[in-house]
């Protein structure tokens, strides 16, 4: 199986929830011949092939993993973009600030959970404590770095398709 930096790149924004939410607010915003240009400029914007993105946004197939066995770093960032979907599933209360400013919220409990998934069975609470704070800082690193060198959309990007037009 080939691995080409841009393969890993979509495999990874195709499984993030930036990938996941762009591509539901693209189906949900634009119809037929319109959604078609729309795509074409997401791929060009984010340097994607465009059949790729089609097959996401219209189709919502998701590529398979380049890797036979993901690397940790991958494993860690692919983690996190699970917690944050699950974390944005869940519903906001009818006092809460506007979705944008809630997603900003969402990226440190979303590391914190994954941490927590991550580590193995802990019976001290305060030695968990310290593992877990650890975990943290290493995993902020690694999401933040997977995110640079694949040059990936993080959730900030995200509010920002809902305004253009």
């Amino acid at each position: 199986m080939v691995k080409s930096k841009n393969s890993v790149r979509f495999f990874l924004f195709a499984n993030s929830f930036s990938g996941n939410k762009i591509a539901t607010i693209l189906r949900q915003k634009y119809k037929g011949k319109k959604l078609v240009k729309v795509i074409k400029k997401l791929s060009n914007v984010l340097d994607f092939e465009y059949k790729q993105a089609r097959d996401l946004v219209l189709f919502n197939i998701e590529p398979d993993s380049p890797y036979k066995r993901l690397p940790s770093s991958i494993k860690i960032y692919l983690e996190i973009e699970s917690e944050l979907s699950k974390l944005s599933g869940e519903k906001l209360d009818q006092y809460s600030t506007a979705a944008e400013d809630y997603q900003k919220q969402l990226l440190y409990p979303a590391i914190e959970r994954a941490c927590g998934n991550l580590m193995k069975d802990i019976d001290c609470d305060i030695e968990f404590q310290k593992l877990l704070e650890e975990k943290f800082r290493i995993a902020t690193h690694v999401y933040y770095k997977v995110a640079y060198k694949y040059r990936l959309p993080t959730i900030r990007v995200v509010p920002f398709f809902n305004t253009t037009d």
